[in-house]
């Protein structure tokens, strides 16, 4: 007859070498020892993270044929990162948002953060430097560590003898660009800009939190936001201009920048910018936009006047049921092509004449003293000016035909008689009432395309 043998303990090791397995196959007759466990741990290399506990507790209650968690290392802890907690709002909306019911909030742009000095703007926690583990063979298992960031860079702030406390030092436009803070002069009005205010020429931004009255002017090299309504008053910006409630212009008003412009509405109003321009009513103003026009809102209208974008213009309702004459223009007219071709002309008989003044410096270059060398290079210097200007010209207005290739004016409802559309130079004049329209160019003429 066979004798029964019980067989030896086994270990099973995770493949990250931090927990160690117990199992027991049913011995028949005879029990396992705390020695015969150890030395299979011993040939499984697990010297670190015995529970000497749990293998007398498996001895004791014959746990058999499962596995049983006998060992465990120490695992490491990541450290974290430091971090800086903003006290100030740093990615805030540009454009307005679009109500469910159709408005338009142009209370939410927010073009400038303001602070106030001794203000709290950023306050930087520390990294966590993080705890080596053990693994079952007693070898460290590294953790991540921690990295500190860099102190905060910029002006108009102070940082705290423990380096973790930034406060502004003046009252001023936070504004944060590649992880540099900037705080900036504001010039803020906390009512009506009036006469008895005066004009305002600031170089920075202008927040104005009354009206802007007739007969004043607001310029700025940053931005201008103003909560009022202005009347027939001036505002020039550098950059951006918002006006959140509007423009009520009595063929006075002057709104001009470099930059976008957004505003409730316009009435009677000149508006110029560089950039786009949003807003929900054109009444009877002059416009001419850089680049596209869009009307959001109730209204989204254009009625009279005329309107002139270089990409595009997106609207709602173009003209009025009583024929009120509108004209909206995209594109570039023959006046842009001509300039082009003036320009082209112009360089090539600059550069023609440099190759001249060169090949004279060449035969007079060791007549340090010739009256005809110093002539030449006055002359060098000032047709290199000149040229520069023509060449920064022909570029600015070749970037802007290509930006107009492929423009288009949509109207996303009516469309009255009275409206004429023109792009580039080619115009149609729409005779009946229609909807839903988009004015394209196609060839040497302009077709209207239901949307």
């Amino acid at each position: 007859m066979a004798t029964m043998t019980k067989k030896d303990p086994q270990i099973r090791v995770s493949h990250d070498n931090m927990k160690a397995y117990l199992f027991l196959p049913n011995p028949v007759m005879d029990t396992y020892t705390e020695r015969e466990i150890e030395e299979a741990l011993q040939s499984s290399n697990v010297a670190y993270g015995i529970q000497e506990d749990k293998i007398r507790e498996v001895i004791e209650q014959q746990v058999y044929n499962r596995e049983v968690l006998i060992a465990q290392g120490d695992e490491p802890k990541d450290g974290v990162d430091g971090y800086y907690e903003y006290k100030f709002d740093v990615n805030f909306s540009k454009k307005p948002k679009l109500c469910p019911d159709g408005s338009v909030d142009y209370w939410s742009i927010k073009m400038v953060e303001i602070v106030t000095e001794g203000q709290v703007i950023a306050v930087y926690h520390q990294a966590i430097p993080g705890e080596d583990g053990v693994d079952l063979r007693g070898k460290p298992v590294l953790a991540k560590r921690g990295r500190d960031l860099v102190p905060l860079r910029g002006k108009g702030f102070e940082r705290s003898e423990d380096g973790l406390t930034y406060t502004s030092q003046m009252d001023g436009k936070i504004e944060m660009s590649n992880d540099r803070i900037t705080i900036l002069p504001v010039y803020e009005v906390h009512g009506d800009v009036d006469l008895s205010i005066g004009n305002i020429d600031f170089r920075g931004d202008v927040v104005v939190h009354g009206a802007v009255c007739s007969g004043v002017s607001v310029k700025a090299t940053g931005t201008v936001t103003v909560d009022g309504v202005v009347e027939g008053a001036k505002i020039e910006a550098g950059k951006d201009i918002i006006l959140r409630s509007g423009v009520m212009g009595a063929s006075r008003a002057v709104i001009t920048t470099r930059g976008n412009i957004t505003a409730k509405f316009f009435e009677y109003t000149r508006v110029h910018a560089n950039g786009s321009i949003w807003a929900d009513v054109f009444l009877n103003c002059q416009v001419s936009c850089g680049e596209r026009i869009m009307l959001d809102g109730k209204k989204a209208s254009i009625v009279g006047g005329k309107v002139g974008a270089i990409q595009g213009v997106v609207v709602h309702t173009l003209g009025s049921d009583g024929e009120v004459k509108t004209h909206v223009r995209i594109g570039n007219d023959s006046s842009v092509r001509r300039r082009i071709g003036i320009l082209r002309n112009k360089i090539e008989v600059e550069k023609a004449n440099l190759e001249k003044i060169e090949g004279g410096l060449k035969i007079l270059k060791d007549a340090k003293n010739d009256p005809r060398r110093t002539d030449l290079l006055r002359v060098k210097i000032r047709d290199t000016a000149l040229l520069a200007e023509d060449m920064a010209e022909l570029e600015k207005l070749e970037d802007q035909m290509e930006r107009a290739r492929g423009g288009s004016v949509r109207v996303l409802g009516h469309v009255y008689p009275g409206v004429s559309v023109e792009i580039d130079d080619l115009e149609v004049h729409v005779k009946e009432e229609q909807i839903n329209l988009e004015f394209i160019r196609q060839m040497d003429r302009i077709i209207m395309c239901g949307l």
